[in-house]
């Protein structure tokens, strides 16, 4: 049924369990699992040059931080789970990096990091689920 899974993944507690839901799917159905980072998002204006590499180098560790979480992961479940990191806006690049790369699946889980949107549902899993192409998985807290 589902050939491949992108999971997006933010290091949150709803990311975490949208994670354990994937790697499920994935190990049943023997399909392939990548979790995907968007974030990063740099401000359009920056005081100093040095403020821009700060924010760089706290992208970069943030994003290593995640990739090794996601490589103990992958060895404590026994199965390969990728990484791809990308910049901009979260929910749109989601939803064209599924349709770009043919995804059967996106999970997502029901509230990242903001707490700005609602309780129930983040304003990235929200508009992955309205623009998405293919299936979206919603895992609650």
């Amino acid at each position: 049924m589902y050939k491949k899974v992108l999971v997006g993944y933010d290091g949150s507690e709803g990311a975490e369990k949208a994670l354990t839901n994937a790697i499920e799917i994935s190990k049943a159905l023997q399909a392939k699992l990548v979790a995907l980072w968007v974030g990063g998002f740099r401000p359009y204006y920056h005081e100093t040059l040095a403020e821009i590499d700060e924010e760089n180098k706290a992208i970069d560790k943030f994003s290593a931080k995640l990739k090794k979480k996601l490589k103990e992961k992958s060895h404590e479940e026994g199965i390969e789970i990728e990484y791809a990191h990308l910049q901009g806006n979260p929910a749109k690049l989601i939803v064209e990096y599924a349709d770009k790369n043919q995804f059967d699946l996106i999970a997502m889980g029901g509230g990242g990091h903001s707490g700005l949107w609602g309780n129930d549902l983040g304003h990235v899993t929200d508009k992955v689920s309205e623009n998405a192409k293919c299936n979206v998985l919603i895992v609650r807290k």
